[in-house]
């Protein structure tokens, strides 16, 4: 039986400092259960995996598959997507949030050789670091527990994380490099839109509620979530439901009227009308659908 497109618990917790400087993300999501298209932000994400695999596809790095113990860095200004639950299997890890003045920070109290590397690092490639990984978890279980004082001692924890992994990056695979970006997106904002996108089918989504979910107005979300995707939310959205329609096809065997009925749609002919849109072809021609049961509801 095909999964609706609607609201589904998750285990996805995010923490961040009041400036949103510095946080964290943990996931654990199964496969096409948080998907999202290329997209650039204006802060480190450290992605670090601790069961499964997590696949990052981005430029200029390509692609980085972790596996557990494994992570990667995606940098500011990189257009990247991600994929989660990869082999049928969930996905768990953890996100590290940094903003550039942040890290910059970081590695200036360190007596580091690459202090004379320029205003920002580049660090290529993926680690596997045992310590970083043991205050990881260390990580996760104060933020749950709740305990008093964890925020500072999360904060603590974050940064402890930043100094093991930029003390142990091979000095050869850290590069020079400068931002100038427009205006983006935050991350959280991003994040909260491309979850709320993934657990709303076509028919219950509406802008102005992603906008109230996101805790941002229309008028701001609107022109930054295109400088940070390049196309507007819409069509995001669009575009996102097409890449579901043909992971469907593929892998579930869904008919066209099957899986517009799990996206949401009305009914399979305006599925295919937007499928159309999209690629400028129907599902079968795209090659997605072997062969089209599609009958007119």
């Amino acid at each position: 039986m095909l999964r609706t497109l609607r609201a589904q618990p998750v285990a996805s917790q995010v923490w961040l400092t009041p400036d949103l400087g510095l946080g964290f993300h943990y996931f654990d999501y199964l496969a096409r259960q948080y998907d999202g298209l290329a997209h650039t932000h204006g802060e480190y994400c450290l992605v670090a995996c601790l069961s499964g695999e997590v696949e990052i596809n981005s430029l200029p790095a390509g692609c980085e598959v972790l596996q557990e113990g494994e992570l990667a860095v995606v940098h500011p200004g990189d257009v990247h997507h991600c994929r989660f639950g990869r082999g049928g299997s969930s996905s768990s890890g953890l996100t590290l949030i940094v903003r550039p003045s942040v890290l910059r920070s970081v590695t200036e109290a360190m007596s580091l050789p690459i202090q004379g590397f320029g205003q920002h690092l580049r660090l290529i490639g993926k680690q596997h670091n045992a310590e970083a990984f043991e205050l990881i978890y260390k990580l996760i279980g104060e933020f749950q527990k709740q305990r008093p004082g964890f925020g500072p001692m999360v904060e603590m924890l974050l940064r402890q994380i930043l100094i093991y992994l930029v003390r142990d990056w091979p000095t050869d695979r850290i590069a020079p490099v400068e931002f100038n970006l427009a205006p983006q997106l935050p991350w959280i904002h991003m994040h909260r839109a491309t979850e709320f996108m993934n657990s709303h089918g076509k028919q219950g989504f509406r802008l102005t509620d992603l906008c109230a979910d996101v805790g941002i107005s229309p008028s701001r979300f609107i022109p930054l979530f295109k400088n940070s995707s390049g196309i507007s939310p819409h069509s995001y959205y669009n575009s996102l439901l097409v890449s579901k329609a043909r992971h469907l096809f593929q892998t579930e065997r869904a008919s066209t009227k099957e899986a517009a009925r799990a996206l949401g749609f009305r009914n399979a002919s305006h599925f295919c009308s937007l499928f159309h849109q999209i690629t400028g072809v129907s599902p079968q021609a795209d090659g997605a659908l072997s062969e089209d049961p599609f009958a007119s509801d």
